[in-house]
């Protein structure tokens, strides 16, 4: 027990290290590529979009590996290759170069966050809030990452920034993953079929991708919308999106545990909902400290929801087949933020604010409807930890 959770801090320590290089390097790469590269919002859109699609491609492949190798070296060949794109993007000299790094740490984020999930996966018998403490990790190194960042962002410029984040990625995380022990052992020829557990996590998904639709066009649209109508720097977006920020790190934890009081299905509601009112207040306009208010709502929602998303999928694929169901869970929110990405930064350049606002704050609402009737089609527990289980459902 202790050499497996042991694998798991040194998996978690790693995913973090590399999702706060991560997290960073999104939120400057739509910056970066319209005052470095001179790209058009659409463009912008298609860069962002196309590391979500390459991802979503390589997922499949991610899940198969993660269920049948060693995770943790997946993980590790998952954090070399995303410590490659960033140095891509550092030395891009124009939009195709920067494509191609799109593609490479799409690969490589496959790759790590399969891995790295499926591990998380294992302990949740032990743990019912590992993913919850999992998210809260890598939001609380991002945050670590942002500080010297955003000071050293003026004097180095982005490319070398980018270049430190591969480092990150090439030394730091690797090294942790690659001398992590397991006691894995892979799923043999006799578990259940792709389409089967697709058919299982179908309701699910299709949740998680209207929610990463509304969710990947807000933060991209925030982005475009600070950079091009008002003149904050680069250091005064990023305070716009530190509050969301701080609630991204200290709330999943005790939203786990509000979880278990409420249920998942009433947190599914709220979730949703909470994120659905800040795309709506969005539409009036309003001005930075307006948006850094309303930024934290969606954040409390992916604070809240993502562990449960996840440890759904955990509970109904079981561990063994762990890979390929958070691939399944990890493509679902991918298409949708392949979508949400590159239809906010069309839409934006051709109608306005307050029309994308509106749109997808429609999409949110959907899925605060459709969330806790598909966790009832599904038949999980509406409160983990609980014995009983919830009533059979009609809906399906």
């Amino acid at each position: 027990m202790g050499q497996r959770s042991a694998r798991q801090r040194s998996a978690v320590l790693a995913a973090a290290l590399v999702g706060g290089s991560g997290d960073v390097l999104d939120f400057l790469l739509p910056l970066w590529a319209g005052s470095a590269l001179g790209a058009s919002p659409a463009q912008i859109g298609v860069l962002v979009a196309l590391e979500l699609v390459v991802s979503f491609i390589a997922r499949p492949f991610a899940g198969w590996l993660a269920d049948h190798r060693e995770r943790a070296r997946v993980a590790a060949a998952g954090s070399l290759l995303y410590g490659l794109g960033c140095f891509g993007y550092a030395l891009a000299p124009g939009i195709e170069v920067a494509l191609l790094a799109a593609g490479t740490t799409g690969i490589g984020g496959a790759l790590l966050w399969v891995a790295v999930r499926a591990i998380t996966a294992e302990h949740l018998v032990d743990d019912g809030g590992a993913f919850a403490h999992l998210f809260s990790r890598i939001a609380l190194v991002a945050w670590i990452v942002w500080v010297p960042a955003m000071v050293l962002l003026p004097i180095v410029g982005y490319r070398a920034l980018f270049a430190a984040f591969g480092a990150t990625c090439l030394v730091g995380s690797a090294a942790l993953l690659l001398r992590a022990e397991s006691t894995f052992r892979p799923a043999d020829s006799s578990t259940d079929s792709a389409r089967n557990d697709l058919q299982r996590l179908g309701p699910l998904l299709a949740v998680v991708a209207l929610m990463s639709i509304a969710e990947a066009g807000i933060g991209l649209l925030v982005l475009l919308h600070l950079q091009m109508t008002t003149e904050l720097d680069v250091f005064q977006i990023a305070l716009v999106f530190l509050p969301g920020g701080i609630a991204l790190t200290v709330l999943p934890g005790p939203l786990h545990r509000l979880t278990g009081h409420w249920g998942r299905r009433r947190i599914y509601m709220v979730g949703a909902g909470a994120s659905a009112i800040c795309a709506a207040g969005l539409a009036a306009a309003p001005g930075p400290v307006a948006i850094a208010a309303l930024w934290i709502l969606t954040s409390a929602s992916w604070a809240a929801l993502t562990p449960v998303d996840e440890a759904v999928v955990a509970e109904v694929s079981t561990s063994v087949r762990a890979g390929r169901g958070m691939s399944l869970l990890s493509n679902a929110a991918l298409a949708g933020g392949a979508v949400g990405a590159a239809g906010a930064g069309s839409l934006y350049g051709v109608t306005s604010w307050a029309v994308v606002c509106l749109v997808l704050a429609g999409i949110l609402v959907t899925a605060a409807v459709a969330g806790p009737l598909a966790l009832l089609c599904m038949d999980v527990l509406d409160k983990p930890g609980r014995a009983e289980q919830p009533p059979k459902p009609n809906v399906c």
